[in-house]
């Protein structure tokens, strides 16, 4: 005769919870990540910053994802150089979007690692 105990997560209708929580822990650490990367490629480009612009910097919700964005400035276009206005002024704006999100698309697995490994161990 062979028994088989089952206990855990996986067993007792916990894991699904567990599995919440990690995809809600992964999508605001890469949101909040973003941000810094924003802010450090912004700050690359600014000659006499006010802090303004990146005290505006935030994540938010679109249903369960996240969105990184500068909470509507009205400059924020023509910073990043895709308002009307660039092409008819000398300034084309920055590339602080694009280089951000190009770093952090090879950042991610980094980022989210200790993330995983702490959700993977509440599974057992």
């Amino acid at each position: 005769m062979i028994t088989t105990i089952t206990r855990g997560p996986l067993f007792d209708g916990k894991a699904s919870g567990i599995l919440d929580r990690l995809e809600t822990d992964l999508t605001e650490t890469v949101a909040d990540k973003t941000v810094t990367e924003v802010t450090h490629r912004l700050g690359e480009n600014l000659k006499n910053p006010t802090g303004h612009y990146v005290s505006r910097l935030q994540t938010e919700r679109a249903g369960e994802d996240r969105l990184v964005t500068d909470g509507g400035v009205v400059y924020g276009p023509w910073l990043a150089g895709v308002s009307s206005r660039n092409q008819t002024s000398r300034f084309k704006g920055y590339t602080h979007w694009r280089r951000a999100a190009q770093s952090a698309q090879g950042k991610v697995d980094a980022w989210t690692r200790t993330v995983v490994d702490r959700r993977l161990r509440e599974l057992g």
